[in-house]
């Protein structure tokens, strides 16, 4: 017998309504992140070796130089990847207050779709402009998933654009 707390308990159903509206809000609005500084060559070593990642291009100039770059350059998921250029306010859980809508949906990556247009070099001011473009919802044999994509727009301190990243996320609800 279903228990009187039970009915007051919103469904699936409703659960992934109220989801996909709450993130169809967010629908066309940019989130613009500026770096407080450049990017640096340690965080390119840094990640370089996180990722497992030992191409001389990211730590040696003049391998970098050999290849054509004016230096180092920094493995090319870094700025897709990572948070490091963004400076704003965060509440008081630790969270972007601009992308506190996004956030709080959680939810898992599903894929990403990266396009790299030029190196990141350590002298570049990273500008991230990120923006939802799609929600949906899809039902599986195990239940409703909400599906919102998100893409994000780097460019360099000279308004060059470094790279975008169409990033797919999902949640069960």
């Amino acid at each position: 017998m279903a228990d009187a707390s039970d009915q007051d308990q919103p469904t699936s159903n409703e659960n992934a309504a109220a989801l996909v509206a709450k993130l169809k809000l967010t629908i066309g609005i940019e989130a613009v992140f500026q770096a407080p500084d450049e990017m640096g060559r340690p965080s390119f070593r840094q990640y370089a070796l996180a990722i497992g990642d030992f191409n001389p291009v990211y730590t040696d100039s003049q391998a970098a130089k050999a290849h054509g770059l004016r230096d180092v350059m920094a493995p090319p998921t870094l700025i897709c990847d990572t948070w490091q250029y963004v400076e704003g306010d965060i509440d008081d859980q630790g969270r972007l207050v601009a992308l506190r809508d996004e956030l709080e949906a959680g939810g898992l990556r599903a894929g990403n779709d990266y396009e790299f247009f030029q190196p990141v070099h350590p002298d570049d001011v990273v500008t991230a402009r990120r923006q939802t473009k799609n929600v949906y919802e899809k039902t599986g044999r195990s239940g409703n998933l909400v599906f919102w994509e998100v893409e994000t727009r780097f460019f360099n301190q000279r308004g060059e654009l470094l790279a975008t990243n169409l990033e797919t996320m999902f949640r069960r609800v």
